[in-house]
């Protein structure tokens, strides 16, 4: 039990750190959006904390399997390095008898992300996304960026200059696609602007030209200049896709909605992956740590930036049988759970035949 515990202290340290690590890496692709928000856009910085804290949960089905993952490569490199496990074994004490307390920690973590993938992290997400889409209609210029297209609806909106501070936009262009026999328009305007209520945005163009062309008979082209011009957008719909999106669903949730759709006759393979894939990665912890263990520990030489690289090889190596299976799944031509289980049966099957013979020796 003493050995255990002291083999668990050796590997707790670089958990952490790769934990850490890890979370700040996947934060790190949010942060300048979120940095932005104050320094360009004026949010509160209180506000943008409080995005902070809702994101870095979401990251742990991800980050918590290869914390795990890193651990093991390094403090158990470590110890294989310094001949500490030689000298476990001339001792004769059988490693089963002090590596069990890493499966079982694994395993406990395992059973932790269940709950959190299934129930909680639909939730955060669900709330992130609500508290973004908030400041969103409080400043609508939020998400228009200069010289790039920005999408509403059935609009396409193309700014020159985007000047946040006093709400305005220079040098537009606007292309509204018409609905079927609806016609499809083009506007281009010196400014404008977007107002925004819980019910549609209005923006409101000025100085500017309008081309209206026919779906129908493409020759009927409608061409007029205005000072000023409106275009109403109603929000409700965008609310209702929003809400829609199959990672802020609960799992039970998603599971009606399954059942839902197949009695209509509607296919299920979207639905059912993301089902399939919160369980998945709910378990990549425990098959990390059958994997890290016995391949930490064969290699005699290297160092811990060595066992770093080796585990980010695994690491690259589990995700790419994962998206393989999330394809196979999302097309159809597999059945979403065995899809998605191939990363995991991969490393359970080779980490129980490089633990078993670690074991042995």
């Amino acid at each position: 039990m003493r050995l255990s515990l002291y083999f668990f202290r050796q590997y707790l340290p670089p958990f952490f750190f790769g934990f850490i690590l890890f979370s700040f890496v996947f934060l790190l692709d949010k942060l300048f959006d979120l940095v932005d928000l104050i320094l360009n856009k004026g949010v509160a910085a209180l506000t943008v904390l409080q995005m902070i804290v809702l994101f870095i949960p979401t990251t742990f089905p991800l980050t918590l399997p290869m914390a795990i993952l890193l651990g093991c490569m390094v403090s158990f490199g470590r110890l294989s390095e310094e001949n500490e496990i030689t000298a476990v074994r001339a001792a004769g004490i059988s490693l089963a008898k002090i590596l069990w307390i890493f499966p079982l920690f694994a395993f406990v973590i395992s059973a932790l992300l269940v709950p959190f993938n299934t129930q909680l992290a639909p939730w955060i997400n669900r709330a992130f996304r609500s508290k973004y889409e908030q400041i969103a209609q409080s400043d609508p210029l939020i998400k228009v960026l200069p010289k790039k297209f920005f999408s509403i609806k059935n609009l396409k909106i193309y700014a020159h200059q985007v000047d946040n501070k006093n709400q305005k936009m220079k040098d537009l262009f606007v292309y509204q696609v018409g609905e079927k026999s609806q016609p499809s328009e083009r506007i281009f305007a010196r400014t404008g602007h977007i107002n925004s209520n819980d019910e549609s945005f209005q923006l409101i163009l000025q100085a500017g030209q309008l081309q209206r062309l026919d779906n129908i008979d493409p020759r009927k082209l409608l061409h007029v200049s205005f000072d000023e011009y409106i275009i109403n957008i109603p929000l409700n719909i965008d609310k209702d896709h929003r809400s829609m999106r199959f990672r802020n669903i609960s799992t039970e949730e998603l599971r009606k909605m399954i059942q839902d759709h197949q009695k209509k006759g509607f296919k299920t393979h979207h639905m059912e992956s993301e089902v399939g894939l919160r369980y998945a990665l709910a378990f990549a912890p425990f098959a990390f740590v059958l994997i890290g263990i016995p391949l930490a520990t064969s290699f005699k030489r290297g160092g811990r930036a060595y066992n770093t690289g080796m585990s980010l090889v695994v690491i690259f190596i589990y995700y790419l049988l994962l998206i393989l299976g999330l394809t196979l799944a999302e097309k159809g031509i597999f059945p979403a759970h065995p899809s998605l289980w191939i990363a995991n049966g991969a490393c359970f099957l080779l980490g129980c035949i490089l633990l078993r013979n670690l074991i042995r020796k």
